[in-house]
C-alpha cells in the first residue's frame, strides 16, 4: 500500500517534468524556426528574401509568414503585377495548324506520352497529347455548395485517361474545399461559373477547334472566342495565367516564387503539353513562372498558360497520383480539371 502510495505520489511529479520538457523543446524549435525566417527575410541576401517572400505570398495556407518580419510597405516591392500591354494581348489562333491527322496512327500509337522532366531543380511529369480535341474540362458537382473533387475521382467520373488539375478555388487560410471556383468556369460552351462578373478575368481554355487561348478576357470575349473549356487563375498578388502568347514569352508575368506548378501548353501542330511540376520536398522544392515558360518553349510551346498549383498540382494516369503531391495530408479537392479522354469519347 505505501509502495502504491508513493507511485500515485510521484505521478504528478514525473507528468509535470515531461509536459515541461516538451514545452522547452517546443520553445526551441519554434526559436529556431523564426531565426531561419529572420535570416530569410531580413538576412544579408537580397535574393534569397525576394524568392523566399514571393514563394511564401504565393501559398494560402502559410501567406502569413511573410508578415512576421516585413511590413506592408517591405512587402510591396514583392507583389507581382501583369502589365496593361500583356492584358490587352490575344492569341492569334493563325499560328496553330493542326497535323492533318491527329488520331492514333499505327498499332500501339497511343496518341499520347508522359514524359519525365528534369530541369535544373525542376522535377515531374509532362503529357504531351496530338489531338488538341480529346482535352475536356471536368468539373465537381454543385459550385458554391458541395466540396470538389480529388483529381483521382474527377478522372474516374469521366471515365478519363489521365488528368491534371485546372482553375484556382477559394482558398482563404489554406482550408478551401475546392466548392467555389475561382473566376470563370466555361463548361461545354457555357458559363457555368462567373457569368454574371462585371470586368475581365485572366483565362486559361480550349476552343471548339482545338486550340488553346490564355488571356485577360470578359465572358462575353471568352465566348465570342469559342472557348468551349475554360479556367481561370490569378495569384493572389493578381499576376497573370499568361506565360507564353504568340509565341513570345510574358516577361511581366514571371514573377513568383518556388513552387509546386501545373501550367498547359500548345505547339504549333496543335499538339497540347501539359505540365506539373512537382515542389515542397526534399528533391526539389519546386519551380519558378520563368521554368514554367522555358520547360514550355524547350518542348514547342506556341501559347501556354500557368494554372493553379502549390498542393493542388497534380497529375494522374491510370488512376494513380504519377508526381509527388505537396500535401501532407493527400491531393486536395478542386472543381476543375483538364482531362484525356478516349478517342470518340468528345464530340465535335
Amino acid at each position: 500500500m505505501e509502495t502504491e502510495a508513493v507511485k500515485k505520489k510521484g505521478m504528478p511529479k514525473l507528468l509535470t517534468r515531461t509536459l515541461a520538457f516538451l514545452g522547452v523543446t517546443l520553445g526551441c524549435v519554434l526559436l529556431v524556426l523564426l531565426g531561419v525566417i529572420w535570416v530569410m527575410e531580413k538576412g544579408p541576401s537580397p535574393t534569397a528574401t525576394e524568392m523566399f517572400t514571393r514563394s511564401v505570398r504565393e501559398t494560402s495556407a502559410i501567406r502569413w509568414v511573410s508578415r512576421i518580419f516585413l511590413s506592408e510597405e517591405e512587402l510591396e516591392q514583392y507583389k507581382s503585377v501583369s502589365s496593361p500591354a500583356e492584358e490587352g494581348q490575344t492569341v492569334n489562333t493563325s499560328l496553330i495548324h493542326m497535323a492533318e491527322s491527329v488520331e492514333s496512327g499505327e498499332e500501339g500509337d497511343l496518341g499520347y506520352e508522359i514524359l519525365d522532366i528534369s530541369e535544373g531543380t525542376c522535377k515531374g511529369k509532362l503529357l504531351i497529347v496530338n489531338n488538341p480535341k480529346r482535352v475536356i474540362l471536368g468539373t465537381s458537382d454543385n459550385f458554391g455548395k458541395d466540396p470538389g473533387l480529388q483529381l483521382t475521382d474527377m478522372v474516374e467520373k469521366y471515365g478519363a485517361i489521365a488528368g491534371i488539375n485546372a482553375g484556382g478555388f477559394n482558398d482563404e487560410g489554406g482550408r478551401g474545399n475546392g466548392s467555389t471556383p475561382q473566376g470563370l468556369v466555361i463548361d461545354d460552351g457555357v458559363a457555368t461559373w462567373g457569368a454574371h462578373h462585371i470586368g475581365g478575368f485572366h483565362v486559361v481554355g480550349l476552343d471548339n477547334d482545338g486550340i488553346l487561348h490564355v488571356g485577360f478576357m470578359t465572358v462575353q470575349a471568352a465566348l465570342n472566342a469559342g472557348i468551349r473549356w475554360g479556367v481561370s487563375f490569378e495569384t493572389h498578388d493578381g499576376l497573370a495565367s499568361a506565360l507564353i502568347v504568340n509565341g513570345e514569352v510574358q516577361r511581366q508575368n514571371l514573377g513568383g516564387g518556388v513552387n509546386p506548378r501545373t501550367a498547359i501548353g500548345q505547339r504549333e501542330d496543335g499538339a497540347l503539353l501539359l505540365l506539373v511540376l512537382d515542389g515542397r520536398s526534399i528533391s526539389t522544392l519546386g519551380a519558378t513562372m520563368k521554368d514554367l515558360a522555358d520547360i514550355m518553349l524547350e518542348y514547342g510551346a506556341v501559347n501556354a498558360g500557368n494554372l493553379d498549383g502549390g498542393s493542388s498540382s497534380v497529375m494522374v494516369y491510370g488512376g494513380e497520383i504519377i508526381n509527388n503531391c505537396a500535401s501532407v495530408v493527400g491531393p486536395r479537392r478542386i472543381p476543375t480539371a483538364f482531362l484525356l479522354m478516349e478517342e470518340g469519347d468528345v464530340d465535335g
